[in-house]
């Protein structure tokens, strides 16, 4: 068994490299993007599976790629999301597909905490302005005592409610189908009316593209403030930040916009708060440990 990774070898530490050469020859490949036909690996004969990053694809893994690849085995991702390859194609292969679920759970929570207290004490406007004007109109908020609303209450959700309860939070929810009783479900419809500042933690499907549309964004308060964990789609960013710079709500957050600069109190930034040295070492464990899973005939972490 050949395991092929399209991916840095500074990514995995020696140790877990060394507990894979146990079982598997192993082949990196390091280009920023990548060119299947020069990849030697893939031509060389006997069992092969492919333990790809998404970036040197831009997210994308075709089928007519992995129909040419003889002998592949399995194909075991480094990320938690599994969308950008065909899970069902490689099923009718007997192929199996795995991710690394749930390693960096904590860090985007955390990340999203941190995102409301940049809206709440007003940093995108306080680190624009040449001096600060103590008016009260430009008060900053404390968070402890006001209502986080949660939609989507998954394992990202539910650490989000749990780290704004002690915060001194009041936690409201909405989901789907998750229910859990530290915690007070509402309604969707209740909850945009209610909440301070509002949680959306959703993935993106074809049920929750443009979720949060124009319409939900309308009903909330022109108190609250809105963070974007969600996946590009699922929140109407292009209206939210105009009702924002209109005025009309208190401010929005993300790490996944578009473009980074906005009008009024809109905190942006890169989409790296799931990138911590803890997220980071648990990934690699993960993915090696599902990597194993697979050669030894028992995937793990399977989601096809």
């Amino acid at each position: 068994m050949t395991v092929i990774f399209i991916a840095k070898k500074l990514n995995i530490s020696e140790k877990l490299i060394q507990e894979l050469e146990k079982h598997a020859d192993i082949e990196f490949v390091e280009k920023a993007r990548v060119d299947f036909e020069k990849i030697k690996a893939l031509r060389k004969p006997g069992a092969k599976m492919l333990a790809p990053f998404p970036e040197p694809l831009d997210w994308k893994l075709p089928n007519a790629i992995l129909d040419n690849i003889a002998e592949l085995k399995g194909v075991c991702l480094s990320t938690t999301s599994f969308d950008w390859v065909d899970g069902e194609f490689l099923r009718s292969k007997g192929i199996p597909l795995t991710n690394v679920p749930g390693c960096s759970t904590n860090a985007v929570a955390e990340g999203a905490i941190f995102m409301m207290v940049a809206v709440a004490r007003r940093l995108p406007i306080i680190l624009n302005c040449k001096e600060f004007d103590y008016v009260p109109e430009n008060a900053l908020v404390e968070v402890c005592g006001k209502t986080a609303g949660i939609i989507g209450l998954g394992n990202i959700g539910s650490r989000v409610a749990e780290l704004a309860k002690s915060l001194g939070m009041n936690v409201v929810y909405w989901s789907r189908s998750s229910r859990n009783r530290r915690f007070r479900y509402l309604c969707l419809k209740k909850l945009l009316k209610t909440a301070d500042f509002v949680f959306v933690c959703l993935e993106m499907n074809e049920d929750t593209g443009n979720f949060i549309s124009s319409k939900e964004i309308n009903s909330l308060k022109n108190t609250t403030g809105l963070v974007d964990v969600s996946h590009r789609g699922v929140v109407d960013w292009k209206h939210l930040v105009e009702r924002v710079g209109e005025g009309k709500l208190f401010g929005a957050a993300s790490d996944n916009a578009e473009q980074r600069n906005y009008s009024g109190n809109v905190f942006v930034m890169p989409h790296v708060n799931w990138y911590t040295k803890e997220t980071l070492e648990e990934k690699s464990r993960i993915w090696v440990q599902s990597i194993l899973s697979v050669i030894k005939g028992k995937p793990e972490n399977r989601v096809n």
